[in-house]
C-alpha cells in the first residue's frame, strides 16, 4: 500500500515541497500544477480584493467582485486536484490476481478505470486553469494599474500549470483503449489550450505599460 503524502490541502508549504522532492512520493506533475494554478488563483483573488479600480467605476468593481467569486471555487478546487487517490487505485488494479482469463479481463478493466481517473486530473485542472485566465483578462481590464505585477504573475502561473497538465495528460491517453473518450479529450484539450492562451494575452496587453 502506497503511503498518502502530505496534501497541500493540509500541511504546510514547506511539508509539500519535501514530500514533492521525494523519489518516494506519489505526489507528482500534477499536483504541482495544481499547487500554481492555485497560487495563480490567490493573486488574481488579491486584485479582486484591492480598494480601488482602473477607473474606480461601479462597473470595474462589479466585475472584480463576481471574479473574486468565481476564483475562489478555482482556488479551491486546484488545491484538491492531487493525484494521490488516483495512484493508489491504479497501484490496486496493478496487483489484482491474473491466473485466468476471467481476472485478467477484470484486472484489465479495472487499470483502465484506474488510468481513466488519472488523466481525468490533469484534464480538471487544464479546465480550472483556463477558467481562472479567463477571470484574469476580466481582472487585468478593470483592476488598478498597480496590481499589473500580479496579474502577470498570476497569469504566468496559470499558463505553466496548464501547460505542465496537459503535458502529463498526453503521456497518459496513450495507455488509455477507450477511442471515443481520447478523441474526446484531444478536443477539449485543444479548445482550452487556445481559450486559455487567448485570455492570456489579453490579460497581459491589459496590465502592460504604455510606451514612454
Amino acid at each position: 500500500m502506497i503511503a498518502d503524502p502530505p496534501r497541500p490541502s493540509d500541511a504546510p508549504i514547506r511539508e509539500f515541497l519535501t514530500a514533492l522532492a521525494s523519489a518516494d512520493s506519489s505526489n507528482g506533475a500534477v499536483s504541482a500544477a495544481a499547487v500554481a494554478g492555485a497560487m495563480g488563483a490567490s493573486l488574481l483573488l488579491k486584485v479582486t480584493a484591492l480598494p480601488t479600480t482602473k477607473s474606480d467605476s461601479l462597473d470595474e468593481r462589479t466585475v472584480l467582485v463576481r471574479a473574486g467569486t468565481v476564483l475562489g471555487d478555482v482556488q479551491e478546487q486546484l488545491i484538491e486536484a492531487v493525484e494521490t487517490e488516483t495512484l493508489v487505485k491504479l497501484f490496486a488494479a496493478r496487483n489484482m490476481p491474473q491466473a485466468s482469463q476471467k481476472e485478467r479481463s477484470r484486472r484489465q478493466a479495472a487499470i483502465q478505470l484506474a488510468l481513466r481517473a488519472a488523466a481525468d486530473v490533469p484534464l480538471e485542472v487544464i479546465r480550472l486553469c483556463a477558467l481562472g485566465l479567463r477571470q484574469a483578462q476580466m481582472i487585468a481590464a478593470a483592476s488598478c494599474g498597480a496590481a499589473g505585477t500580479d496579474v502577470e504573475l498570476a497569469v504566468a502561473l496559470l499558463r505553466v500549470a496548464a501547460t505542465a497538465a496537459r503535458s502529463n495528460l498526453e503521456a497518459r491517453l496513450s495507455s488509455l483503449t477507450d477511442v471515443a473518450y481520447v478523441k474526446a479529450v484531444v478536443e477539449e484539450i485543444s479548445h482550452l489550450s487556445e481559450e486559455a492562451t487567448t485570455a492570456a494575452r489579453a490579460a497581459e496587453l491589459a496590465v502592460k505599460p504604455p510606451p514612454a
